[in-house]
């Protein structure tokens, strides 16, 4: 049995908009989601008594924009000061169509409608043409506007602190034509804090021992000299380039995860796993709000591969970094900074409760419990109540995941509210 203390999930069944002001202001620590992407995907059947409220079926991009800022708002007015949003956004091209339900015809989820596509009208790019939602929604952030109307968001001003890539090695095909293999998604980080909750030595990976940089530059100038995790199949011509060519810096490749449960779209855990353990707190005052913070002391380099080879070198000089070291002279290094504890404000360790993240688009709930093996609390909103069914088998699949060597099941607490 896991001795971990573990954190309590809350998951909200109806509205996303109507749920959310049930939500007390500044009570969540981290908004994680994946919200509808606009003109792809129907979740609800056609004659659903939601099917009104389901997002991502409006008219146009300036709607959508629209749309997702008055949510913005919302969250903002849950979300700490110290607080931070990840909202992964996919893209659409003009004049195309989603398939509608999870799954077509033969699937798991039957009998759910399929968009016709995107009108090819002034609201919209050309046909054939990316709307780039992604990148109107942090213009949309970063300036307080919805650029394509140039109204003013209901959401203010935000600090964009990132725009991550997500890429998949292993996505659908699809059609390509005349474009690469589309294999991404953007993850839109911001906050309103400069002094923001953030620890980044939670989701520090230690550096390949298998290559050097200079190898892992030759293998992304020349895919053909790398092993790729996308493989070429039976077709002689091998499999088609991927739109993504990089795998560091705000780059993330992580592949999804096949799973038995009829949802499209669900996050692979280690995914969520890094949102929540670099901006939601494991402790937050009761009484002040403020969170536990690392105190780490001097950083040191630790050598992680030694070559006696002169072309191999991995690490370039500099005034603070590891090639000042003559020991580093060849080979690689990971900065380390030592944990020396942890801050406290004036209320005393009794005070502390564990940090909250939301997740308004819940699906079958991997963010939440993925915080709940974490020892954060969690609140988890779906329009759809088949998805809230999904949650005690996502349970088993996300822990093992996390934990390969987790076998018995652990009943998080989780209540259901309609």
């Amino acid at each position: 049995m896991d001795s971990r203390r573990e954190g309590a999930m809350k998951y909200l069944i109806g509205d996303t908009r109507e749920q959310i002001a049930t939500i007390g202001d500044g009570t969540v620590s981290l908004v994680a989601t994946s919200p509808p992407f606009i003109q792809l995907r129907s979740y609800l059947p056609a004659d659903h008594p939601m099917k009104h409220a389901e997002i991502g079926s409006e008219p146009d991009p300036a709607t959508f924009i629209d749309t997702l800022l008055a949510l913005t708002a919302e969250w903002g007015r849950v979300l700490a000061p110290w607080g931070s949003i990840a909202i992964e956004l996919g893209d659409t091209f003009a004049g195309s169509g989603g398939a509608g339900g999870d799954y077509l015809a033969g699937g798991m989820r039957e009998g759910q409608q399929q968009f016709a596509g995107s009108a090819a009208k002034d609201a919209w790019p050309r046909p054939k043409c990316l709307a780039l939602i992604p990148q109107l929604y942090a213009i949309a952030l970063a300036y307080g506007i919805n650029p394509l109307t140039g109204q003013p968001s209901p959401a203010g001003q935000w600090l964009v602190r990132n725009v991550v890539v997500w890429h998949r090695p292993n996505p659908a095909v699809g059609a390509l034509g005349d474009k690469f293999r589309p294999s991404t998604s953007y993850i839109v980080v911001a906050t309103r804090s400069p002094k923001r909750w953030f620890d980044l030595t939670a989701v520090r990976s230690a550096a390949s021992p298998n290559l050097t940089p200079r190898q892992g530059r030759k293998e992304i100038d020349n895919p053909d000299r790398r092993t790729s995790t996308e493989g070429t199949g039976d077709n002689p011509a091998g499999a088609p380039p991927l739109d993504t060519w990089l795998d560091h810096h705000d780059t993330w490749t992580l592949t999804t995860q096949p799973s038995k449960l009829s949802h499209y779209a669900m996050w692979p855990a280690k995914l969520a796993e890094r949102l929540v353990l670099s901006m939601c707190p494991a402790e937050v005052c009761a009484i002040c709000g403020e969170p536990r913070r690392r105190v780490e002391g001097k950083a040191e380099y630790v050598q992680t591969q030694a070559t006696s080879n002169p072309s191999s070198r991995g690490l370039t000089s500099g005034v603070n970094g590891p090639g000042s070291d003559p020991s580093f002279k060849y080979g690689r290094a990971d900065r380390v900074a030592p944990t020396l504890g942890w801050t406290d404000c004036e209320h005393g360790p009794d005070n502390y409760i564990p940090g909250t993240v939301l997740d308004p688009f819940a699906g079958s709930g991997t963010t939440c419990l993925v915080a709940e093996y974490h020892g954060r609390n969690s609140i988890g909103i779906d329009i759809d109540a088949r998805n809230a069914d999904m949650v005690p088998a996502r349970r088993e699949e996300v822990r093992r995941t996390l934990n390969p060597t987790h076998i018995t099941p652990i009943t998080g607490q989780i209540g259901m509210e309609w």
